[in-house]
């Protein structure tokens, strides 16, 4: 009934904006999918990508190695690190702030997902797990949002938002449907409700799942020519495998070295712990085995274990197990036996004999 209750509230709320936005300006910021999942755009992460941007940030596809790396940013995204410019001492709290908390992006995003709306960015009464230490970080993305004039910024985007979130909703429903299936999870009226927010100021082929209060947020970046449905099963299931994963990865032997050693190879594994790191895995697997036909999960599978994710081809071994013994135990039961097989020594031998 809960659920019931905040999806009725959302949509009537969506109406009521909509309506609203369609008076002054022919737009809202959140439609649905054909399915009912909700897709916004919202000002919170636009905030936060146009510091990080300013700031370094650059992940994208790189469309040329030499002499320099040269990376194929979405049309919003160069006009916002063409447009927006941090002041020197502004510069230098982020910076400090970094220096004291050098966390993933997927933690200061999460956070800023769980404050107060642009331009306020009230701080969160009690933040998520594991971003305690950022308290304050609000204060910083309300300074920048002033500075910067971002709110214009992401008025400007309106056409752009639009598109990008129509593009997304043709393709939401059948991945979110995939995953729940491939891992037994029922939607109920308790569960999380789930929302795609799409973030223009990331790279293509990025997504994270990230559970928020009473929201299950896919955040996606650019839909490009042709949007991925697997970005979106990614990060659900990313999601969802999270209490699968919690505390399974002490039983991965040499998991930590492991993780040392693709780190050290320069891949971008933004994981900070073995568990996480398995839920990246494991996450990628479930998306793979439930968006592609079967011919091509092997060639995704070894893409993936390319990328520095080592782990793909024996959890996608393991989970052929488990379904051929009908769910014989429960998973996350199954997991922390199945990595306790896993020999990751021979995994790294691979992996550097590339």
């Amino acid at each position: 009934m809960a659920r019931t209750i905040r999806a009725l509230a959302a949509v009537a709320l969506c109406l009521s904006l909509a309506a609203s936005a369609r008076a002054q300006d022919g737009w809202a910021t959140s439609i649905y999918s054909a399915g009912g999942a909700e897709l916004r755009v919202d000002e919170r992460v636009f905030t936060l990508f146009a510091a990080l941007n300013e700031l370094g940030y650059d992940v994208a596809p790189v469309t040329r190695q030499h002499p320099i790396p040269k990376r194929e940013f979405d049309p919003v995204r160069q006009a916002v690190r063409d447009a927006a410019s941090l002041q020197p001492a502004l510069r230098a709290k982020f910076e400090a702030f970094f220096d004291k908390n050098p966390l993933p992006v997927r933690a200061y995003l999460t956070y800023t997902l769980a404050v107060g709306d642009a331009p306020g960015f009230k701080a969160p009464e009690k933040p998520p797990v594991g971003t305690e230490s950022l308290v304050g970080f609000e204060e910083l993305l309300r300074e920048f949002h002033a500075q910067a004039k971002i709110g214009a910024m992401f008025a400007k985007a309106v056409e752009i938002h639009r598109d990008a979130m129509r593009a997304w909703a043709k393709v939401v429903d059948a991945p979110l449907a995939q995953v729940r299936e491939a891992l037994g999870v029922k939607e109920t009226e308790d569960s999380p409700l789930t929302v795609v927010v799409v973030n223009l100021l990331d790279g293509r082929n990025q997504s994270q799942g990230i559970v928020v209060g009473d929201e299950l947020n896919i955040v996606v970046g650019p839909p490009g020519q042709k949007p991925d449905p697997t970005l979106v099963a990614r990060a659900f299931a990313r999601a969802e495998v999270v209490a699968l994963t919690r505390g399974n990865g002490k039983h991965l032997r040499g998991g930590e070295n492991l993780l040392q050693e693709i780190r050290s190879a320069g891949y971008p594994i933004e994981a900070g712990t073995v568990d996480e790191f398995v839920a990246e895995n494991l996450a990628r697997v479930i998306a793979i085995r439930a968006t592609l036909p079967k011919e091509e999960q092997g060639r995704a599978m070894e893409e993936e274990f390319w990328r520095g994710f080592v782990l793909v081809k024996e959890l996608n071994r393991g989970l052929a197990i488990y379904n051929a013994s009908k769910g014989a135990k429960p998973l996350d039961r199954f997991i922390a036996d199945f990595l306790r097989e896993i020999d990751t020594a021979k995994i790294l031998a691979t992996f550097k004999g590339s």
